[in-house]
């Protein structure tokens, strides 16, 4: 028993004994680690040529009573045989000159040179520029963002004579609206501006978004722009980022390119205004942008892009030589201007009102079938309603501010055709855009004017008060019309209206209100007038007069004084030369009228044709032992020895009047009626001759013997045929076939069985009878032969 208590106690004792080595061995392990930590945290053993060190330097630079700047340090430490001193936990504060700034310049360990004041930092370096006022208010209120821009780089050299901070290494930067990066940096504490020497690349981001707002931005609207330069200035007080180039910002869709960039920032340091110039390197600023199909190119002198707060472009203005393409799917736009501005619609930066003023040029070509249109003016407005996301914008409405010119060329109808090209000029004009952003109407008002240039004919030109041009999707024009005082002019062809319309297919030109048309010998009037370029058809209605000025006749000449000619109205040819006037026509020349239902004109063969109820009035030649009848342009004035002109009186059904062998072929009904005697027959040839006096004031012939100039057809000689009757000074003649003379008034009257009824003196019968008007003469020839006979007396 006691033995086994024994070796319990010994087990215990030995249990205990290990217990308490192991307690003994933990200490000393632990105050040795205690060691070891207190030995790598304690700081290195002071240089054996370390004079002094102290802790809580404070020094500043003072410009009279104002402080310039303060530079405290944690730590400072003196070295034997060197003129600098170490500085730990380094802060610089810098008041500017003005003491109105609060910049810092923070880092854990500087080297302070003695002799010179100078600092260098070879470590991690911040800098943050804010102006006094902006430090106070966070100070008052932390929860103020506070609008710092923040800079971080490392080996940084500060001059305290200067002021100046300089580096050479890689350097960060951020401010309230973006960030970046370069290489290489120099800060100005009195002038208060940080260069950035190399390699710059700024990023320019939106405006946070907020729940609270009323319209938040579409999602991706506002992106951000990325900014690259060659070397960039950034003055603290004035807000100012100037970075030179090449000089370059990026978006998703939009690049602009310079020679300098000159960025504006508003209190909050966001993007205000950005300045684009050719600068030193004389890079020409250029904007270029690519939405869908959609590429655009704008280049100018300088440019200038505003920026609403939240980061979106709201304008850009470009100034001097300002030149702009856009290469789309359908349709190629180029344009030129002295200046031009662009505003944006908010959020999605796209074009919403486009101004260009100084001798304004756009040019647009259709990429299918090569149509172009161009547009000269001094001044412009265009406007665009906003497009979808990744879509441009399309146009609603352009407008003209001063006097402008649109021209089309349309491509040529065959390969080495000449074009056809049409100019629409007035003192404003307002084009509407459709759905698609097609061109859709030209309104055009105030010293209206026109020309279209078609090949093979004469320059066409027309002026009014305003017109409309409705246009086609591809940009030609389809019609226009032309109001107030229109005037066309053509060559020798010139017309005027109240309206005209014009078709491009169809070269058709429509006139109304008025309407009056000429050429170099005639002229017509007619509330509507018709014109077709193309085939040459000419029309006129409601009411036509034509007048034929030529002094041989167009057609037909009766006399050698004007023809006129009215109806209701008129179908033309301006190519064939054939003219029919319908509806009450009527023609008179002098003394000779003719009337019918239609009266049909041919230039070509001189002929002239006329259908239903034709009526007419014509002179008859004199008999010899008269002096010649006056002539349709004679005045009343006659020699003692003159007799008034005997004028025929002619009805049919149809007259055609051939004016080279001056013959005139009736049929149907005709009836022909001097103050002396009355034909009547089926068929009936009128026989013309030109008479002989024709000046204007009626005088005789020149007492030279000269011929005189040809006068008025007159009917020298009737012959009718299938039935002719005579009925004359109480006596009728009847036979197939009549014939009668005007020179010496005979009548001859053939076939059948001519007979010649006298009411007091019996009939007279003969194979052929033939009588006169001044005499009681008849002849009768019959199987017996010849004789005559005086059977009536014929009054005179």
């Amino acid at each position: 028993m006691r033995r086994s208590e024994a070796a319990r106690y010994a087990r215990w004792s030995a249990a205990l004994a290990v217990l308490l080595a192991c307690l003994t061995a933990g200490v000393y392990l632990k105050r040795g680690w205690q060691r070891i930590v207190e030995r790598r945290a304690a700081p290195p053993p002071p240089p054996v040529n370390v004079i002094k060190s102290s802790s809580g330097l404070t020094f500043s630079k003072m410009d009279g009573p104002r402080k310039i700047f303060t530079v405290e340090a944690s730590k400072s430490t003196d070295f034997k045989d060197q003129g600098a001193s170490l500085l730990e936990n380094v802060h610089v504060t810098i008041f500017g000159k003005a003491g109105d700034r609060h910049d810092t310049i923070h880092t854990k360990s500087c080297q302070y040179g003695k002799e010179n004041g100078g600092v260098t930092c070879n470590g991690d370096v911040q800098i943050d520029l804010e102006s006094a006022a902006d430090a106070a208010r966070s100070a008052k209120d932390p929860a103020i963002l506070r609008q710092i821009v923040h800079v971080e780089t490392r080996g940084v050299a500060f001059d305290q004579g200067t002021g100046a901070a300089k580096t050479e290494q890689p350097v960060t930067f951020t401010f309230p609206s973006g960030s970046g990066d370069a290489v290489g940096a120099e800060y100005n504490s009195q002038e208060g501006t940080l260069r950035l020497l190399q390699n710059v690349r700024l990023k320019l981001k939106p405006l946070a978004k907020s729940s609270a707002e009323k319209n938040p931005p579409k999602s991706g609207a506002v992106e951000e722009v990325l900014v690259t330069g060659t070397s960039l200035d950034f003055g603290r007080d004035a807000r100012l980022l100037q970075i030179f180039g090449p000089a370059q910002a990026d978006s998703s869709t939009d690049r602009l390119t310079a020679g300098q960039f000159t960025l504006e920032m508003d209190s909050t340091f966001r993007a205000r205004r950005l300045l684009a110039i050719a600068g030193a390197i004389g890079k020409t600023p250029e904007l270029t942008s690519q939405r869908g199909d959609d590429a655009m190119l704008i280049d100018a002198d300088n440019m200038t892009a505003q920026f609403a707060p939240e980061g979106w472009v709201t304008r850009v203005d470009g100034a001097g030589s300002v030149h702009g393409t856009r290469k789309g799917k359908e349709e190629d736009d180029e344009f030129h201007a002295d200046a031009g501005a662009l505003d944006f619609w908010p959020r999605v930066n796209q074009a919403k009102e486009m101004n260009l003023s100084g001798g304004v040029f756009l040019r647009t070509r259709v990429a299918k079938g090569g149509e172009t249109r161009m547009l000269h003016t001094g001044a412009l407005r265009m406007e665009f309603r906003e497009g979808g996301k990744g879509e441009a914008g399309k146009p609603t409405s352009a407008e003209t501010l001063t006097a402008g010119t649109m021209e089309w060329t349309d491509a040529p109808a065959q390969a080495g055709a000449a074009p056809t090209h049409t100019k629409l000029q007035a003192d404003k004009l307002q084009l509407a855009f459709g759905a698609e952003g097609k061109p859709k109407q030209l309104d055009a008002t105030g010293n209206v004017q026109t020309e279209r240039a078609l090949a093979g004919h004469a320059l066409q030109t027309a002026t009014a008060k305003s017109g409309v041009a409705q246009l086609l999707a591809t940009g030609g024009w389809s019609q226009m019309d032309l109001q107030g005082d229109v005037r066309l002019k053509e060559a020798d062809r010139n017309a005027q209206a109240e309206h005209a319309t014009f078709t491009r297919i169809g070269q058709t030109a429509l006139l109304t209100g008025l309407a009056v048309a000429r050429d170099a010998t005639t002229e017509t009037h007619a509330p509507r007038i018709f014109f077709n370029g193309t085939n040459g058809d000419i029309r006129a209605e409601g009411g036509v007069r034509s007048t034929d000025f030529s002094p041989n006749g167009n057609a037909v000449q009766l006399a050698q004084v004007p023809a006129n000619l009215t109806s209701d109205n008129m179908q033309g040819n301006s190519k064939t030369g054939r003219a029919v006037y319908t509806g009450h026509a009527r023609l008179w020349q002098g003394d000779s009228v003719l009337e019918a239902d239609s009266i049909e004109l041919l230039r070509d063969s001189k002929v002239l044709n006329a259908v239903g109820r034709v009526r007419g009035v014509f002179p008859q030649t004199p008999a010899p032992d008269q002096p010649p009848t006056a002539t349709l342009a004679s005045s009343t004035q006659q020699s003692p020895t003159a007799k008034k002109t005997v004028l025929w009186h002619v009805s049919s059904a149809t007259l055609t009047y051939n004016d080279i062998t001056s013959v005139a072929h009736l049929e149907k009904n005709v009836v022909i009626q001097s103050p002396d005697q009355k034909i009547r027959a089926p068929i009936m040839d009128l026989y013309f001759t030109r008479g002989t006096k024709n000046s204007a004031d009626g005088s005789p012939p020149t007492a030279t013997g000269l011929s005189p100039t040809p006068g008025a057809q007159q009917i020298s000689r009737a012959i009718g045929t299938g039935g002719v009757i005579v009925d004359q000074a109480g006596r009728r003649a009847v036979a197939d076939r009549g014939e009668y003379t005007a020179s010496d008034g005979k009548f001859v009257m053939t076939g059948g069985d001519p007979t010649l009824y006298d009411s007091t003196e019996g009939t007279t019968k003969g194979r052929q009878l033939t009588f006169y008007l001044a005499d009681d003469t008849i002849i009768v020839d019959s199987e017996n032969g010849s004789r005559t006979l005086t059977k009536h007396r014929v009054e005179k």
